[in-house]
């Protein structure tokens, strides 16, 4: 099985193509904040450049794997949409990849449990903790909106030794969590997800018949434009 995958939830616009056998074949990334764009503008060039590398069509691939989240309110939308879009044209199926679940996949086998924060601003991260089991991670803590303090208090850590801290989120409140946890928190470079590990995760959930009828964002946080409306209707 041939797989795109696509990862438009933060900063980075990534693409690959990934073999269920072979592994990486191709992948293009541009960090679209460093270069003062938008996920639109460059996404449809990254997918061909992905494909173009890995001699490959779009009729070539045989699923699709997406990112829906938590993250970018905006990137999220380009990216489900782009799916959409190929999802359609082409007849082949899509799955959906967590965020969180892609950022602890920066650091398999890990002998201490990954907490995958991004940051939601105003405060306020989605976060999940996970631990290395059985050849994937399993979930600790289920993705949630946490007030960053709400989060470094959970039971789970206390209970935990040291804890693998990465994502945007981690750097953003790096001095609070250091200030809470001390040298039980350790922070590692790997701070972006990957579109091959976005590829990965797809072939499993494809290998498992987890495909989705109907991709959707998953925001865990309703958006700013959202909640001003609601407040002004009040």
């Amino acid at each position: 099985m041939r797989i795109l995958s696509i990862d438009t939830s933060g900063s980075i616009c990534g693409a690959a193509v990934v073999d269920a056998t072979v592994g990486l074949l191709a992948s293009a990334a541009v960090n679209v904040d460093a270069l003062k764009g938008s996920h639109s503008v460059y996404l449809m060039t990254i997918i061909d450049s992905a494909l173009k590398e890995a001699g490959f069509q779009v009729s070539d691939i045989d699923a699709f794997a997406v990112v829906v989240g938590p993250g970018s309110f905006t990137g999220l939308r380009v990216g489900i949409a782009t799916i959409n879009g190929l999802r359609y044209a082409t007849g082949k199926p899509a799955v959906g990849v967590s965020s969180l679940e892609a950022l602890a996949w920066n650091f398999p086998f890990a002998a201490y449990p990954v907490c995958s924060i991004i940051d939601a601003r105003q405060g306020e991260v989605y976060g999940a903790l996970l631990r290395w089991s059985d050849g994937g991670f399993k979930t600790i803590v289920e993705p949630q909106l946490f007030d960053i303090a709400d989060l470094l208090a959970l039971k789970a850590f206390i209970n935990e030794g040291r804890v693998i801290f990465t994502g945007n989120g981690a750097a953003a409140y790096k001095s609070q969590i250091t200030t809470t946890l001390r040298d039980r928190a350790l922070f590692l470079e790997a701070a972006h997800i990957s579109p091959y590990v976005v590829g990965m995760l797809g072939i499993k959930q494809a290998a498992r018949g987890e495909f989705s009828t109907e991709l959707m964002p998953v925001y865990l946080k309703m958006p700013l434009a959202v909640e001003k409306l609601n407040s002004a209707n009040l």
